[in-house]
């Protein structure tokens, strides 16, 4: 499952690094970010819902990936930035076997992180883990049976070896990646037709019939924007990366509000929310303007 694990969490990596120590900050809040469009779209997120509780934010982009962001917050560059649960558990903290289940995924690294002055807070209904898509109207084929949109429906058709799979090339070759994958839903490698593509490339493939399946990230806004849709990982093969704010401790104590001003944001944001928002980004919105209206969708237009 390790190999599973990098694979996301590779997806997620991001740029350079910050320099601000505690006696510069000018704002309430300094917000760490990485550089994908993700990151940014919950970074300009975060900044709409606290400035609208009078909390004024610093925002600092493309801090890298999960370990350039716990770095930066535990050396009191940065305040408050998005992980996924996940990335934190293999990468962060070096830990073997990520869980699938969304909730002790989300205890694991909340309580491990406790004792190094980080506090995850309100988690997202959001889980950005690996996900195989295909096109929308695949999943109401009338062969597909009861199982329609489940894993083991895609296993059965992708056995046939007239169905090809596009995934990246370190899940294919890995040992606990696509070895791993198929022993659990009995697919036959032999029998298995598989084209190594990068997310992008899968997702091409798959909306112009190229490939059946595609490898992607379960947030992904391209996926949505082709009108993919993923197929339900039925057996839990692919581990939980649970979008939550995580915050340094001494911050919570010296910002009131901080936690609560984020917290109607964090309960309303399902996977699904998160694709959509990723797609309007990728079809060319504005990702201030995009994370504006879902905010105010939540919250309510901002009082003049």
């Amino acid at each position: 499952m390790r190999t599973l694990v990098a694979v996301v969490a590779l997806g997620l990596v991001a740029g350079a690094g910050c320099q601000q120590s505690d006696a510069e900050q000018a704002a309430d809040i300094v917000l760490g970010a990485g550089s994908t469009q993700e990151q940014r779209l919950l970074a300009a997120m975060t900044v709409a819902a606290l400035e609208r509780a009078g909390i004024t934010v610093d925002a600092r982009l493309d801090l890298g990936d999960t370990r350039g962001l716990r770095r930066e917050a535990m050396g009191g560059r940065i305040d408050l930035y998005w992980d996924y649960t996940g990335a934190a558990w293999a990468l962060g903290l070096r830990q073997e076997s990520p869980v699938a289940d969304v909730d002790e995924s989300f205890e694991l690294v909340r309580s491990a992180d406790r004792g190094r002055g980080l506090e995850w807070l309100t988690p997202t209904q959001a889980n950005a883990t690996l996900a195989l898509f295909v096109r929308a109207e695949s999943l109401s084929a009338d062969d597909a049976g009861e199982d329609a949109g489940g894993m083991q429906w895609l296993a059965r058709t992708l056995s046939r070896g007239d169905a090809s799979l596009c995934a990246d090339s370190d899940f294919i070759a890995r040992p606990g990646g696509l070895d791993d994958f198929a022993t659990l839903y009995g697919i036959n490698l032999e029998q298995l037709d598989v084209v190594a593509a990068s997310e992008a490339e899968a997702i091409d493939a798959v909306a112009a019939g190229e490939c059946f399946a595609g490898l992607a990230t379960a947030t992904s806004g391209a996926a949505r924007l082709n009108g993919l849709a993923p197929v339900a990982d039925d057996r839990k093969v692919f581990p939980a990366f649970v979008v939550a704010p995580v915050a340094r401790a001494r911050v919570l104590d010296r910002v009131e509000g901080l936690d609560g001003a984020l917290r109607a944001v964090s309960e309303r944001l399902r996977t699904e929310d998160l694709a959509e928002l990723n797609g309007l980004v990728a079809a060319g919105g504005d990702i201030e303007q995009v994370a504006q209206d879902y905010v105010n969708s939540v919250l309510g237009p901002v009082p003049t």
